[in-house]
């Protein structure tokens, strides 16, 4: 008898090969440990995951080889030491996590807020999402396009460098709508143009962990607020990293920052009428 195939288009069937080979219990596991901690010895993966036993771990490790996603180096051969590290078809499967897990969030899990993290340094998002992860569902951009891929699915709070490749940090507020919330991280020195970026709060890096998860938490306890309150918050954010770095004396001298007290009297004062 003639075996027919599943009457669905190839790269369906493809797709499907795929969660095969990862819908093995352990599989995506050690996957995901390796885009997680780079390359790692057999007890360093032992140690990473909790209830995996040595035997299992070999078998999948030899499943994984075999599949093109893990290389096995050998460090040293007298005692033998080895170290396991995905290649580039596995390491090109981290996109695809991070989208199952947006989609998980979105389909599966609770109302959890949803920050995008966009650096193109992928060692600044990886510790960034390290400090996150346990308080909100993290997605990570490292270039334009995941920028514009990511804006397309609710966001709560994107978390943007200045010096991300293709995209202009004043276009990011505008691109993710009202309904987000947007910070700003500066990697230089503040410049007075500064104050023309429309959005809700600024650092300067490096930023420690109590630092960044307090940004996130001020604006999402801020939600809801007025178009005015919401603008007298962001122009203060801006005047005080202004004034961490500058002398009053030099910013007064300024027209921009002259303009940025005038506009925070008068919404101080819209709000005391």
């Amino acid at each position: 008898m003639t075996r027919r195939e599943l009457d669905v288009p190839r790269a369906t069937r493809t797709a499907l090969d795929a969660f095969a080979l990862l819908s093995k219990k352990w599989h995506p596991v050690v996957v995901a440990a390796l885009h997680h901690h780079g390359s790692l010895g057999f007890n360093g993966l032992l140690e990473a995951i909790p209830d995996l036993s040595g035997k299992v771990l070999t078998d999948t490790l030899e499943a994984l080889r075999d599949a093109g996603l893990v290389d096995r180096t050998v460090v040293s051969e007298s005692p033998l030491r080895v170290e396991y590290e995905l290649t580039e078809a596995g390491a090109d499967l981290e996109p695809i996590f991070d989208d199952l897990g947006a989609w998980g969030e979105r389909y599966l899990g609770a109302a959890t807020p949803t920050i995008l993290l966009a650096d193109a340094d992928r060692r600044i998002t990886d510790l960034y999402g390290q400090w996150l992860t346990d308080r909100y569902t993290v997605a990570r951009a490292h270039t334009a396009a995941d920028v514009d891929r990511y804006l397309r699915e609710p966001i709560d709070v994107v978390v943007y460098d200045e010096g991300l490749p293709g995209v202009s940090a004043a276009d990011v507020p505008a691109a993710v709508g009202a309904d987000c919330r947007t910070i700003l991280l500066l990697g230089d020195r503040p410049e007075l143009d500064l104050l023309e970026v429309d959005c809700d709060d600024v650092r300067r890096k490096p930023i420690v962990r109590e630092t960044l998860l307090e940004a996130i938490d001020d604006q999402l306890r801020r939600r809801g607020e007025s178009a005015d309150d919401r603008e007298r918050a962001s122009l203060a954010a801006k005047r005080s990293l202004l004034e961490s770095v500058y002398s009053r004396d030099h910013l007064t001298r300024q027209a921009a920052y002259r303009d940025l007290e005038s506009r925070l009297e008068a919404l101080a004062d819209a709000l005391t009428e």
